[in-house]
């Protein structure tokens, strides 16, 4: 009897060695073909549970979270498989510190860099500003920017209510490099403070203003003297003493090389002919066409002696 047991038990024995043996090979092949392996994958971090009338003043771009898991696990896991929050549920405004999160949609999270974080909570708030317009890069020689119209007109800033206060002002950067004629760009629209700084973590909404840049030659100004022109002569017997004219000088804005050519501004014509006496007369100048004059008339006095006077 004891004999006949013999072969079953044998035959069990081999069948549990089978199976442990089975299952060392299969832990052994897959640590060595799938091994455990980490990896880090640098992740955006996002908000969960955020009051709508709050906002996380310098809240990181990113964190980098380290994950194990086997070696096909890692090959497929993809960044967006992975999500780093911050839970803001019931936070107080001002400063605290925040647990950073982490999930997988495989592996196992092992660590996240930085893991903890000091942030501040503010209110949210915006404001209507006007605009105002500011002027970068140079234009090509011999013109000038005569002016600039925007649309809109104002915009929305929004942020962190400490920071609204500290805005002084919202410009429109406009770049007029190498412009020789009008044109039409979406500039940029920047909100600054009392010094000038921009303040990139204060929204302007829009961001970009369709501005219209109008371009003009650059113009001269100089001041020329007057010469009336005299025309005729006088009847016999009388002589021209002399001559005063009030104001002396007018002064002509105009393109610099038009400007150039001039040396004099002469009154209309006088005409002598018909003077018998001294004479007050209010004569228009003779202004050049595409040039601005400050006065368009002067007074010129005409002083007439006999001949046989001294």
């Amino acid at each position: 009897m004891f004999k006949n047991d013999h072969p079953k038990r044998n035959s069990w024995v081999v069948r549990i060695m089978s199976v442990i043996i089975a299952s060392i090979l299969w832990i052994y092949v897959m640590n060595e073909q799938n091994p455990i392996t980490t990896k880090s994958f640098t992740v955006p971090l996002t908000t969960a549970n955020l009051a709508d009338n709050m906002l996380v003043k310098d809240l990181p771009d990113n964190v980098i979270v380290k994950i194990s898991g086997t070696r096909s696990q890692i090959a497929a896991l993809h960044m967006s498989d992975i999500r780093a929050y911050i839970d803001f549920t019931d936070a107080p405004k001002g400063r605290n510190t925040y647990n950073v999160m982490a999930t997988s949609k495989s592996g196992e999270i092992v660590e996240i860099t930085p893991s903890l974080l000091q942030l501040e909570l503010d209110t949210q708030v915006t404001r209507e500003m006007k605009l105002e317009a500011r002027i970068v890069g140079v234009p090509h020689s011999g013109v000038t920017v005569s002016r600039m119209d925007m649309n809109p007109t104002e915009v929305t800033i929004s942020g962190a209510e400490e920071r609204l206060k500290q805005v002084a002002k919202v410009v429109v950067m406009v770049d007029i490099s190498n412009h020789d004629k009008n044109f039409e760009t979406d500039a940029t629209a920047v909100a600054v403070d009392q010094a000038g700084r921009e303040m990139y973590d204060v929204k302007v909404s829009p961001a970009k203003v369709s501005t219209t840049v109008t371009i003009v030659r650059q113009l001269g100004t100089n001041d020329f003297p007057i010469k009336a022109e005299l025309s005729g002569k006088l009847p016999a017997g009388l002589a021209l003493a002399g001559t005063r004219i009030t104001p002396a000088t007018v002064r002509l804005t105009a393109d610099p090389k038009v400007l150039g050519q001039l040396k004099e501004i002469k009154t209309a014509p006088i005409m002598l002919n018909n003077l018998t006496s001294s004479v007050e007369l209010n004569m228009p100048l003779q202004i050049p066409d595409k040039v601005m004059a400050d006065v368009h008339s002067v007074v010129v006095e005409i002083t007439i002696k006999k001949e046989n006077e001294p």
